[in-house]
């Protein structure tokens, strides 16, 4: 079940919520009077520096090298299993 309780949710759930509320507010916000909006040096940090960030994290998808790491694919667990065993019978032995 979703929680809106910013306190209980996810960093993941956090960002998209926060990217979506503050789309609307910057668009609630254009459609005020200059008098009664923000100051227009508040409105550009957000929108030129905060949301594309925002917007970076949001739709990050790792690359196939942040995937593989070094170079070498992850370890299966059969693998791990049979490396512990080797070790195992190493020391033993």
């Amino acid at each position: 079940m979703f929680s809106t309780d910013i306190n209980r949710m996810s960093i993941e759930v956090l960002l998209h919520q926060f990217e979506k509320r503050m789309r609307y507010l910057l668009q609630q916000e254009s459609k005020k009077h200059e008098m009664d909006s923000l100051p227009c040096w508040m409105i550009e940090k957000i929108e030129e520096e905060i949301m594309p960030v925002i917007e970076y994290i949001n739709n990050w998808e790792p690359s196939d090298e942040d995937i593989m790491g070094d170079g070498e694919p992850p370890m299966t667990m059969g693998e791990m299993h049979t490396a512990a065993w080797k070790q195992h019978q190493e020391m033993h032995s």
